[in-house]
C-alpha cells in the first residue's frame, strides 16, 4: 500500500467505485485478498464488475502433483481430479457471495464439471441473477487421453443480456447450445472441436452476430458463410480444404496461418481492414497463395481499404512486386503493418534486369503513398539492403506520413542495426513524421562514432518518444 509523506493510505481515499474498478483487473484470489486490507475493504470486491477465475487459481494442486516427478500414479490422477474439483466449486460459492452484476467473468474449468452439472448452474446463475454481459468459458485438458464434450442443454447462452462469448477447449457435438442466441455480438471460438454442419448451425443460431474469430479450431473442412450483418472475420491458425464467403457487410477480414487446399472464395465488397500471415512453417507461402490475395484486394477493396497487415519477406523480389501491386490497387490504404517472417531464406525467385535494392527507384509512385499512407509499422526488421531501402523510399515519398515504426528482429545483426539506426536522419517528405526504432537498446549498442552530438540528441528524441505515444 502506498503511503505519503505523512503516513496517509492514499489508494484507500478514493471512492468504492474505483476503487472496485481497480479490484475488478486481478485474479480472483488477488481479488478476495484484498478484503484482509481494511475494514472498508472487506466487501469490495462483491462489487467488482469482472470476475477472473483463472488457471492457477484451480490447477494448483496439478501443479504440485506434477513437481513430485516419477511418484505420480493412477490413484494421484484420481485425486487430481477431486482436489480440482473441490477448487472448481467455490466459483459457485463465490459467485454467490458476489453483490451486483457482472460485465465479465472468465471461468476455468474440467470435464468433470460438465458431468457433474456445475458449468451448467453456473451459466445459469451468471444470466438470471448477475445479467452478465461477457463470458469466457476455459475447458482444461489435463491429459493427453482427454477428451472433452461439451453436454450442455439446448439454449444454455441464450440471455437477454449477454453480447460476449468465448470458448475455449470444448468438443461441441452439436450446436444446440446456442438456440435462439438472438442478442450474441460476438463469438470467439479457441481450439474448439466442431464439424462443418455444427459452425454453419451456430452462424445460423446466432442471427445478429457481427464478430466471429476462429482461432486453432479442428474438425472443420470448408468454411462457408454467407452472411449480411457479419462485420468482423478472423481465422487463425486453421487447416482447410476450402474457404466460401459472401459477407456483404464485412468490414474486416483477417487470415493468419490459414492453410486452403483447394478452394478460396472471398466476397466482401466493403472491406476496410484486411490481415494476412503465413506462418512459415505448417503454410508456405507460394505464388498461388498471393495471386488469391491480390484477386481478393482487386474485387472487394479498392478505393475502401485503409487497414492492411501482411507477411512479406522485403528482399524478395517477387514480394516487392506484391507490395507494389498493392500501393497501386489500395489508392487510399492509410495503415500498412509488414510482418517479415523470420525464417526468410532471401530471394530466390525472380529475375530482374537491375540489382534488387533498385526496385523501389524504378516504380511508379501510386495515389497511396502519394496521398493517403499515414501509419506503417514493420515487425521482424533485420536491416538488410531491400528493407534499408523501401524503409528510406517511404520516408522520402510519402508526404502524409505520420509515423513510422521498425521493430527489430532477433536475426538482426550488428551491422543491419547500424543501418536500421541510420534510418532516424533520413530527409522527409514529412514535416510532421516521427520515426521509432525498437528495440531501444539500437541507441547504445550500435550507435556510431561518427555522429555528432546533436545528431545523438535527435535519435534519442525518437528512440524516447516510443513510450509516449500509441500503439500503430
Amino acid at each position: 500500500m502506498e503511503m505519503d509523506v505523512e503516513g496517509v493510505d492514499q489508494i484507500s481515499s478514493l471512492p468504492d467505485a474505483l476503487l472496485s474498478r481497480i479490484i475488478s483487473h486481478l485474479g480472483i484470489s488477488e481479488s478476495i485478498r484484498t478484503s484482509i486490507l481494511s475494514r472498508r475493504w472487506k466487501n469490495i470486491w462483491k462489487s467488482s464488475s469482472c470476475l477472473h477465475f483463472d488457471t492457477n487459481f484451480l490447477t494448483k494442486s496439478r501443479i504440485d502433483i506434477y513437481e513430485r516427478g516419477a511418484s505420480f500414479r493412477n490413484y494421484d490422477r484420481k485425486r487430481l481430479y477431486d482436489e480440482i474439483s473441490r477448487a472448481t466449486g467455490l466459483v459457485e460459492r463465490v459467485i454467490d457471495s458476489h453483490e451486483t452484476k457482472l460485465v465479465f467473468c472468465s471461468i476455468s474449468h474440467i470435464e468433470d464439471n460438465l458431468k457433474s452439472g456445475l458449468v451448467e448452474r453456473l451459466i445459469k446463475n451468471l444470466k438470471e441473477k448477475k445479467l452478465i454481459e461477457e463470458l469466457s468459458l476455459v475447458c482444461e485438458k489435463l491429459f493427453v487421453s482427454d477428451r472433452f464434450q461439451c453436454n450442455l442443454p439446448p439454449g444454455i447462452f441464450f440471455c437477454r443480456t449477454l453480447h460476449v462469448l468465448e470458448l475455449k477447449g470444448y468438443r461441441l457435438k452439436d450446436a444446440s447450445p446456442f438456440e435462439s442466441c438472438r442478442n450474441l455480438v460476438t463469438l470467439r471460438l479457441d481450439s474448439v472441436n466442431l464439424d462443418d454442419k455444427t459452425l454453419s448451425r451456430v452462424i445460423l443460431n446466432c442471427m445478429f452476430l457481427e464478430d466471429l474469430c476462429l482461432c486453432s479450431c479442428t474438425g472443420l473442412k470448408k468454411i462457408e458463410i454467407h452472411d449480411k450483418k457479419l462485420k468482423s472475420l478472423k481465422l487463425n491458425d486453421l487447416d482447410l480444404e476450402g474457404v466460401d464467403i459472401e459477407a456483404e457487410g464485412l468490414s474486416i477480414l483477417v487470415l493468419n496461418s490459414v492453410s486452403c487446399s483447394v478452394n478460396m472464395k472471398i466476397n466482401t465488397p466493403t472491406l476496410l481492414e484486411f490481415g494476412f500471415c503465413s506462418d512459415g512453417g505448417r503454410l508456405q507461402k507460394s505464388t498461388q497463395i498471393y495471386s488469391r490475395i491480390i484477386d481478393l484486394l482487386e474485387r472487394c477493396c479498392g478505393l475502401l481499404l485503409h487497414t492492411l497487415s501482411i507477411s512479406l519477406a522485403l528482399d524478395s523480389q517477387m514480394e516487392q512486386h506484391i507490395l507494389d501491386h498493392i500501393f497501386r490497387l489500395c489508392t487510399h490504404l492509410q495503415k500498412l503493418c509488414i510482418s517479415i517472417p523470420p525464417n526468410n531464406t532471401g530471394p530466390s525467385d525472380w529475375e530482374l534486369p537491375y540489382p534488387t535494392f533498385m526496385f523501389w527507384e524504378k516504380r511508379e509512385l501510386h495515389d497511396s503513398i502519394t496521398h493517403s499512407l499515414k501509419l506503417v509499422k514493420i515487425k521482424g526488421f533485420c536491416g538488410k539492403e531491400e528493407e534499408i531501402v523501401f524503409a528510406k523510399h517511404l520516408i522520402r515519398k510519402a508526404p502524409m506520413l505520420r509515423r513510422f515504426v521498425v521493430e527489430c528482429g532477433e536475426n538482426c545483426s550488428e551491422t543491419g542495426a547500424r543501418e536500421t539506426l541510420g534510418l532516424s536522419l533520413e530527409p522527409r517528405a514529412s514535416v510532421n513524421l516521427s520515426i521509432v526504432l525498437k528495440p531501444e537498446m539500437l541507441a547504445e549498442e550500435f550507435q556510431c562514432p561518427q555522429i555528432d552530438n546533436a545528431t545523438q540528441l535527435r535519435s534519442a528524441v525518437f528512440f524516447a518518444s516510443y513510450e509516449h505515444s500509441h500503439n500503430m
